[in-house]
């Protein structure tokens, strides 16, 4: 695993990282969790993001550590998801209606 960027973000409280992972078979999200706690000896990792190109075996891995596991579940409260955001657009537009 090879580290591309790694930057401190001291006003979230977290390490942001994007990793560089050579495999034979697409790595889930728990296997580069796991990879992840062996290598920073950290719990509080949030993995978004594993993307590969086709016919390729090199991964590109985004990834946040936390400092601590109430920065973590503070961001993952804030985050919102695709479905979510849909169905808040909707709201408002009924409003303009």
């Amino acid at each position: 695993m090879k580290t591309i960027k790694d930057f401190k973000n001291e006003l979230i409280k977290r390490r942001e990282l994007v990793l560089e992972l050579e495999s034979e078979k697409n790595p889930s999200f728990e296997e580069v969790k796991k990879m992840l706690i062996e290598k920073f000896s950290n719990e509080n990792i949030d993995v978004y993001s594993i993307k590969g190109g086709f016919g390729k075996k090199t991964f590109t891995i985004k990834a946040n550590i936390y400092d601590s596991e109430k920065n973590l579940s503070d961001m993952k409260k804030l985050e919102i998801t695709r479905k979510q955001k849909k169905e808040n657009l909707k709201k408002i537009e009924e409003k303009k209606e």
